[in-house]
């Protein structure tokens, strides 16, 4: 049996397993998104897609002789208040300047009567809430930064690894946002689906891969930035899912930051994130090999 690591950020992942690992998920969010998605994207739709990566790389490290238990507290592993810190500054900062530039633009108009919290039950039980929201953003993230991304890093580096776990990241939300447009008239299903691929690579894959990087093999740092970016860019900007504004109201799929704007205050985010990635600043013991 193989010596056990943090979530499988080992060398020794066939190439046929990461093959698997992509075409499957990518099957399952498309097929999930496909039968579920009639008048919005709900709960139905968003739980399997969000679970089947983790479930899948589980299958798959168990096949290669990891239990259950060592993937998953492994996995859990070696945050660090760095990573940490990142995780949650980077959504603060990215979402309250985009709300500064919609509004100072005019693009978006304070309305405190708006946005749509993820959560409105009693106060007291909003902490079951946070875990199994942590669990559905867990399930992504093991998934896409607790199996494929070290696999790739270990063969082929951060950067090129970031760019392919993104795109695949990318394709997997296709799916729901091209029903979801349908579904919502958020606007012509295909150019919003790009849109927000187009965010997920520029917003997303590489300040989520620098968190991993920034720990010493966690997916928690990701898994809170995850969290975090799904509990306040809805309530801010709007959720591009089901078109509905947040306080900061205007056209969603351009205000959001998995819309337009967010794409155009992201690439020069990529630039520097890519950047501080290509040079290892403040890395941890993750996988980083050189080249």
């Amino acid at each position: 049996m193989p010596t056990e690591v943090a979530s499988g950020a080992d060398c020794d992942v066939p190439v046929a397993h990461l093959a698997a690992f992509v075409l499957v998920t990518l099957a399952v969010s498309g097929g999930v998104a496909a039968a579920t998605i009639v008048e919005t994207v709900s709960s139905v739709t968003t739980i399997p897609i969000m679970l089947a990566p983790a479930l899948l790389a589980i299958v798959l490290r168990q096949i290669q002789g990891y239990s259950v238990r060592r993937t998953v507290v492994g996995s859990l592993r070696g945050a660090t208040a760095r990573s940490v810190a990142f995780a949650v500054g980077f959504p603060v900062a990215f979402i309250a300047l985009a709300a500064v530039v919609a509004l100072s633009t005019g693009l978006g108009t304070y309305n405190p009567g708006g946005g749509e919290f993820s959560y409105v039950g009693p106060v007291v039980l909003f902490p079951v809430f946070l875990l199994f929201a942590g669990i559905l953003s867990y399930g992504e993230e093991l998934g896409r930064r607790g199996y494929l991304l070290p696999a790739l890093t270990e063969r082929v580096g951060p950067i090129v690894a970031t760019v392919i776990v993104g795109i695949v990241w990318a394709l997997y939300h296709f799916p729901a946002l091209y029903f979801g447009a349908r579904a919502t008239g958020l606007g012509d299903p295909v150019t919003t689906a790009v849109i927000q691929m187009g965010a997920v690579l520029a917003v997303a894959a590489f300040p989520f891969s620098y968190a991993y990087y920034l720990s010493e093999g966690s997916v928690l740092p990701p898994v809170v930035l995850h969290l975090t970016w799904n509990l306040l860019n809805p309530f801010v900007l709007g959720n591009v899912y089901t078109n509905v504004e947040g306080f900061i109201a205007g056209q969603v799929i351009l205000i959001s930051g998995e819309g337009l704007l967010g794409l155009a205050i992201g690439i020069p985010t990529l630039a520097v994130v890519a950047l501080l990635i290509r040079q290892r600043r403040f890395f941890g013991t993750a996988p980083r090999p050189e080249g």
